[in-house]
């Protein structure tokens, strides 16, 4: 089938690749198929809704920004999603661009949890209030590194 995106143009793509929401997302419940689309370059994916042509997110696997996220699934969750073992299980978490690309966040608090072999995914809120939902993706230290590689590429 192909879908119409405004980033993107046209898509092909084919049913297996579409991801089922059955509650939606937090915001829009009312789009419940969506399909990521890889950055070949970065650590960062577009989800896009297959319905709305406006509507991507960026998102990322966590631990390329932070390695100790962790959290269990509900066992109710579990049985939704139909996951028998982690190798089922894609975390993807929605992250927000700003003007300034080095003040970018990561909404740690509400991942996105996907069966990568049933293509069915939720969005959960996670109990543990210690996960913000604007998890800096670059620290200080890592934005003057980022500078300072610009800045030295810049001059060679």
């Amino acid at each position: 089938m192909r879908i119409e995106t405004t980033r993107f143009g046209e898509i092909e793509v084919s049913e297996e690749e579409i991801i089922i929401f059955h509650q939606g997302l937090y915001g829009f419940k009312d789009e419940k198929q969506f399909m990521l689309i890889e950055d070949q370059e970065t650590d960062f994916f577009w989800l896009q809704a297959v319905h709305n042509p406006d509507l991507a997110f960026v998102v990322t696997e966590p631990w390329a920004f932070c390695q100790t996220y962790e959290f269990d699934l509900k066992e109710s969750v579990k049985r939704e999603l139909k996951i028998n073992g982690q190798e089922d299980v894609l975390v993807i978490n929605i992250v927000v661009v700003p003007d300034n690309p080095k003040e970018m966040t990561m909404n740690l608090k509400a991942p996105l949890v996907i069966n990568k072999r049933e293509r069915i995914g939720r969005q959960i809120i996670l109990e543990d209030t210690s996960y913000p939902v604007k998890f800096k993706l670059f620290s200080d230290r890592d934005n003057r590194k980022v500078a300072g590689n610009k800045k030295v590429a810049g001059n060679g």
